[in-house]
């Protein structure tokens, strides 16, 4: 897999944005920012937070190990610097997770127990049997395969993030979903623009 820093993970994903009409300034990749609020997760929390925090790092160990593939068997450079930017960006966003739930005494992960998290949407929508059919694809089945579910991942991130800005007060958590909505949407126009091209 090609590696990426965080701040070369953020150039490459603005530079595809701004490839793709989108705005270049915009805060597509949060990684370097994810990294310098580390420690601002100590404020007040409530479970809402708490819920967020737990939800997203499950899903970013999702995204990961999708967009890892990704970065490793895409055929189109676009394709394979956008999984990169989106695997580095999520490794990034997750260890400042773990650390404020850490901080906070609070398991790092969410509980497997799909029940207790219909109020929030439930958990990530990107199951093992779909990412273990990605790992069999090949070619241009493989991309499509890959820019659909990337999609639809990213579009659960979104789901997730609005909900922690309704009900959420931690300022380092409010402000992680802020720039996930922002940056997830101009990821997923950026992966339409690839799908249908």
């Amino acid at each position: 897999m090609r590696r990426l820093t965080a701040l070369t993970a953020a150039a490459a994903l603005a530079t595809l944005v701004a490839g793709c009409g989108g705005d270049p300034a915009a805060p597509v990749a949060p990684a370097a920012r994810a990294a310098a609020v580390e420690g601002e997760g100590d404020a007040k929390h409530n479970a809402d937070d708490v819920m967020f925090l737990q939800m997203m790092v499950t899903h970013h160990g999702q995204g990961s190990r999708m967009a890892a593939l990704a970065a490793d068997r895409g055929r189109r450079e676009k394709l394979t610097l956008l999984a990169g930017a989106i695997a580095t960006t999520q490794k990034d966003e997750a260890a400042a997770m773990r650390t404020w739930l850490k901080g906070w005494d609070e398991r790092t992960s969410a509980s497997g127990d799909h029940s207790a998290h219909a109020a929030h949407g439930g958990l990530p929508a990107t199951g093992p049997d779909q990412i273990e059919a990605l790992e069999k694809s090949k070619g241009v089945v493989f991309e499509t395969s890959f820019l659909n579910l990337m999609i639809a991942h990213q579009h659960s991130a979104v789901e997730m993030a609005d909900q922690e800005l309704e009900n959420g007060v931690n300022p380092a958590a409010r402000e992680l979903a802020e720039r996930i909505v922002k940056s997830r949407t101009a990821e997923i126009e950026l992966m339409l623009s690839l799908l249908t091209s």
